[in-house]
């Protein structure tokens, strides 16, 4: 176990920047699939939840200064199992879309990028032991088999079925940032009624 000095909703907080970041790149490329067929209404509406977030890491970071800084012991197994993960997805990726450009099927891009994505919450709610990744991957990877089918029989325009995973996937990182907010909330609540009775 390594021991690092930071406060208690330091995870939390770093999580809601990487949730923030993957909301806004799946909302533009939704909205570019798109190309202003919804009025810019489902663009205006994430870009609303990302500048909450923004908000509310801005003002939680003035509030964390108030919590003490304590060793927090990092399990490095999980950490490089964490690595591991996120290797295999990206390596999974980039085979994904050569295999796509070979056989000419560039259109299941976005499908089968989203269902990469949605695969990797699995063995990440079972490293962390978080139920919540299990309903946000199965989630995300039923739309993308969705999408998939829908690609693939040609009933729907691509350009709708690619901006329906795209947002799919933007609620999803939605939810996780909401749910990041609402444990940050919890830590910083729960430490600031321990300090006040020490």
């Amino acid at each position: 176990m390594d021991k690092k000095l930071k406060t208690a909703v330091d995870e939390p907080l770093g999580g809601l920047i990487l949730m923030t970041l993957l909301t806004m790149i799946w909302t533009i490329v939704g909205e570019n699939s798109l190309k202003g067929k919804d009025f810019y209404a489902l663009g205006i509406i994430f870009m609303l939840v990302i500048l909450y977030f923004i908000s509310f890491y801005l003002n939680f970071k003035k509030r964390k200064l108030l919590l003490p800084m304590t060793p927090i012991q990092e399990d490095t197994k999980k950490e490089k199992l964490y690595w591991i993960i996120l290797i295999i997805e990206g390596v999974a990726i980039l085979v994904m879309q050569n295999i796509l450009v070979n056989i000419n099927k560039d259109a299941l891009f976005i499908p089968c990028f989203a269902l990469i994505v949605g695969l990797h919450f699995f063995p990440l709610a079972k490293v962390f032991n978080r139920k919540f990744d299990y309903y946000i991957g199965t989630w995300t990877t039923s739309f993308a088999v969705l999408g998939i089918f829908l690609t693939i029989k040609h009933s729907i325009h691509p350009y709708f079925i690619n901006a329906m995973v795209c947002f799919v996937c933007a609620t999803s990182t939605t939810f996780y940032g909401l749910n990041m907010i609402s444990n940050a909330k919890k830590i910083y609540a729960d430490e600031i009624k321990t300090n006040a009775t020490c």
